[in-house]
């Protein structure tokens, strides 16, 4: 029952009126570093949403640009939105690359750990972050690897991993549901 409003962070200046949640998906930010800084604007509309308690759902390259300062493909640090404290950088290789199953250590857009279970998500990154997060365990199913990841609170989760919301439909719920509370939120 979601509609979904494009909008563009290079080429807008700030978020369009009618959203009731915010969906920063995956993708390259780091081949478009200088126009995404180059457009402060934007960058202040999303902070201020998220500030604001509007839902945002962010993974991967969506998690980058929510960082204070994102490295580019040139090397350069590029000003990006400020909700994530630190910078998210480049790496020589591949890293935490592969399938993972995510459990959390808080609640998720206001629903209990328990509730939401187990979640199966993957990585496939050349960047990391000074601030991955810690509001979530990440294992791989095969191994006894496993490290620490994501920011959640009552209203953003934002990390680098990749949710297979088939996999475990809590999630997509939980943020429509959060949208659905923020719509009807009075001001």
């Amino acid at each position: 029952g979601a509609e979904l409003v494009h909008f563009s962070p290079i080429h807008d200046t700030e978020l369009p009126g009618d959203l009731d949640g915010l969906l920063l998906c995956g993708g390259y930010p780091e081949l478009n570093g200088k126009a995404l800084e180059e457009k402060q604007e934007m960058c202040s509309s999303i902070r201020k949403a998220v500030e604001g308690g509007m839902p945002c759902l962010a993974e991967c390259g969506g998690f980058m640009y929510l960082h204070q300062e994102m490295e580019d493909m040139e090397g350069n640090f590029r000003k990006v939105c400020g909700v994530i404290p630190g910078r998210s950088f480049r790496t020589p290789k591949l890293t935490r690359f592969g399938y993972i199953t995510l459990t959390a250590r808080k609640p998720v857009f206001g629903r209990s750990a328990e509730e939401i279970g187990e979640i199966p998500a993957h990585e496939f990154h050349y960047f990391d972050s000074e601030n991955c997060g810690s509001d979530f365990h990440a294992a791989k199913p095969l191994s006894k690897r496993g490290w620490d990841c994501i920011h959640s609170s009552s209203n953003l989760l934002a990390g680098y991993p990749h949710i297979y919301y088939y996999g475990n439909p809590q999630i997509p719920r939980a943020f429509l549901m959060k949208c659905l509370e923020y719509h009807n939120k009075e001001f």
